[in-house]
Parts: C-alpha cells; structure tokens; sequence
C-alpha cells in the first residue's frame, strides 16, 4: 500500500497554486485506488488543507519544512486511527504573507479548511473577513484558560480561534561557555563583565520581558488604560528605560535588530546568552546538541519577567466544503484533547493550551522554564488587551525605546513620551 499522502508546499507570492491542487487531488485520487486495492472497494481520501504561518524567527527552508512534515506526520497517524481516510496538505507562509495569501486563494474558492497560525494573526484576519468565528461552546471553552480565550476574541466577542499551543519566551545559553544561567538582571550585567557575551533584540516584544523584572508593568498598563501616574509609578517606568540604556552600553551585551538575527549569532557561537522563543529551541538543539541550556528569564527587584509569550491557535478557513468544514472542527477537537495535546507537549517542548494538561516539569528543566515564563507572562494580559498586534502605538513605542537603547533619547524624556503615547486612545 502506498505511504499516506502528506504534501508540503512552500509558496513563493507568485507560484501556481491551482496547478499544484489539480496534482494534489490527482496523486488522493492514486491513493485511493491503492487502498481500493486493499480493502475491494474505492476509497477516495478525504484532504484537509492547512496553512500554516512561520513566526518571525524562524527562516522557511528545506530544514523548517521536514520539522512541520515531522510533527504534522505525528497528528496525521494519530487522527487516522480513527478517520483512515483522512489525509493532509499543508502550506507554509511568513506570518506577514498569510493575510494576502489567504485573501487572493479565497476569492478564487481555493482558501484552506485549517489554519494554524498565531493569536494575534487569527484576531487580525477575522476582522478583514478573511476566516470564519470559531464555533464556541461551555464545554470547549472551559479547556483554555480565560485569558487566553480574551486574547483570541474580536470586536463582536467572536473567536478568532482556539488556542493549540503556547510558545514561551525563555532564556537560551552554552553550556560550554556559561555554566550557570543568570537569575537575575545583575547576574546577567555581572555575566557580561566577566567575559561572556550576551544578546537581546531591539524588538519591543522581545524585550519586554525586562520591564517585569524592573517592575514597570503596573504602571505601562495604567498609563495604557489611560489613568494618571503619580511620581512613584512614573519612575517605575524610567528605571526600566534606564536599565535598558545601560545595559547596550556593556562592552559585551548585544542589542540586535531580531530573534532571527540572535539566533544566528548565538548558533555561530559569538553569543553565550539570548532571549529566545521555545519554537526556536528544537532547531537550536540539532545545532549545539547537549551544550543548549534552556532556563526562565531573569528576574529582578521588581519582581518576575513578563515576556509576551505567543499563542499558536487554529483557525477556520472560509473556503471549505460541508464536509470540509466538518473535518476541520472534528480535527480541532482531537488536537485540543488532554492525550494530544502532552503528546505535543513532550514532542514539540512547548506548552499545552489545555489547561487541564499536566506539564512533566520534574523531568525536563526546558519545560520547567517554559511554565516560569507562562506564569510571568500573565502579567501582561490587561496591556495586551488594551493595546492590539496591530495598534500604532506599539510601532511607536517600538521606536521610541529603540532611541533609548542607542542613547538617542534620556530614560526621562522618553519615559514621558512614552507614558503620552500608551493614553492616546487606539483609532
């Protein structure tokens, strides 16, 4: 019999797709015969068309694409164990393509069953239209932790998605150059000065982990709610300015423009420390093997980091079938079920999104982090839900600490700045 059909297509903006549907549906049509051949009758396969966004540390290639072929295999042989005749295609777009890739496969009836995209992305695209609401019930919605279900509604209350998965920001370091990660601000600066080279992103989502451990949080999300800081509140945010600045004014710590860029850095070996996302250990872990170390972000004195941790979520196509759309719902029950979702857990090292699911911390410090860093990232929820993805003022706050790092602005100055652009009301 022939293997289970399991196409994988990186798309380029300009690429062919109705073609390669036709040979798609022409290769079903082949593997349906094969199982006639087994079973004395036809069989057509039943194909469930996924799209799935890339996050923006991660580089679509040869390597990228045999990791999704190798987890989505997983799910495949899991979910015919009890539909046989499901099989699954999928496609893979830059998280910043999949908007308009969605929108022009859609208007031609081609649009995916399935997407696995991240949160914020999903929340995005149901308010163009381009995905359909999530059907929502007690029974499900009582699975995801009510935070998370906040972040995936949009304006109507309608979920964008369910969530699958949580992808943790957390500490990665050599163990061969660093032997003990650093728990705490000082202990990452002390690192620095006693030789080993440390490395964080510019990106405002990136770094924001730092404003928890100086204890500016609170005060961010008063000012984004709009409410007046005292003295005390407004000094909470200069001191996190102030923290960054000095910090890029180490001779050894790094501030690079992204993710992308430290990881390749750190896998090059001039680095011994970054901030990194858990969906970037496995392919960190095929290059340094037994000396990455993985551990929860440093605290500080004002308490625990507070990354903005992603959720990876899935999302309904507009363009399916009845029985399409059937497939996709039947599937995004399995996958959010207690034993799939630790199967992922253990297989992918990223966190459930059942809440239900207990994580084996005891047997994996990569893990262990990972829950410190979903803990401390529940801080950030009331900012979060006062300010969007795609809400302006982050691509300004995003400049305006950027100034500071490089020392373009004072901690003082900006922090004002800053504190007058959260209370603008988002248009």
């Amino acid at each position: 019999m022939m293997q289970p059909l399991l196409m994988a297509m990186v798309r380029s903006p300009g690429s062919p797709y109705r073609r390669r549907r036709s040979r798609t549906l022409l290769l079903s049509l082949l593997c349906g015969l094969s199982l006639a051949g087994c079973t004395g009758r036809l069989e057509l396969p039943k194909v469930l068309y996924l799209s799935i966004s890339t996050n923006s540390d991660q580089r679509i290639n040869a390597e990228l694409l045999d990791d999704f072929v190798e987890r989505l295999n997983v799910l495949q042989e899991s979910y015919r164990q009890i539909h046989r005749d499901t099989r699954f295609q999928f496609s893979i777009y830059p998280d910043e393509w999949i908007a308009n890739a969605i929108k022009r496969r859609s208007s031609a009836a081609l649009g995916p069953d399935l997407l696995l995209i991240n949160g914020d992305t999903a929340r995005d695209m149901l308010g163009l239209g381009l995905i359909d609401p999530f059907p929502s019930s007690p029974d499900l919605e009582k699975l995801f932790s009510p935070d998370d279900l906040a972040r995936m509604r949009g304006a109507s209350g309608q979920l964008a998605g369910i969530p699958l998965l949580i992808q943790p920001q957390v500490a990665c370091f050599n163990r061969k150059r660093l032997a003990k990660p650093p728990t705490t601000l000082d202990e990452l600066l002390k690192a620095t000065a006693t030789g080993n080279s440390v490395g964080l992103s510019v990106e405002l989502d990136s770094m924001f982990w730092t404003a928890g451990s100086t204890g500016a949080v609170t005060s961010l999300q008063r000012a984004a709610a709009g409410k007046a800081l005292n003295l005390a509140e407004r000094e909470k945010i200069i001191q996190w300015l102030r923290w960054l600045q000095n910090a890029s004014n180490q001779q050894r710590m790094s501030f690079l423009a992204d993710q992308l860029a430290l990881k390749s850095e750190f896998t090059a070996g001039r680095l011994d420390w970054i901030s990194c996302s858990s969906s970037s250990v496995p392919r960190l872990r095929k290059s340094l093997g037994s000396a990455l170390g993985v551990a929860s972000l440093p605290s500080g004195p004002g308490g625990q980091a507070s990354p903005l941790n992603r959720l990876r979520v899935i999302a309904l196509g507009r363009s399916s079938s009845r029985e399409g759309r059937e497939r996709a719902l039947s599937f995004s029950r399995f996958v959010v079920n207690p034993l799939i979702q630790r199967t992922l857990t253990i297989g992918t090292e990223t966190l459930p999104a059942n809440r239900f699911v207990k994580v084996p911390v005891q047997s994996s410090e990569t893990l262990a982090a990972m829950v410190t860093s979903q803990q401390g990232g529940q801080q950030v929820t009331r900012i979060l839900s006062e300010i969007h993805d795609d809400d302006p003022r982050r691509l300004q706050a995003q400049s305006l600490i950027t100034q500071v790092v490089f020392g373009e602005k004072t901690p003082t100055s900006a922090a004002d700045e800053l504190i007058q652009l959260l209370a603008q009301k988002s248009p």
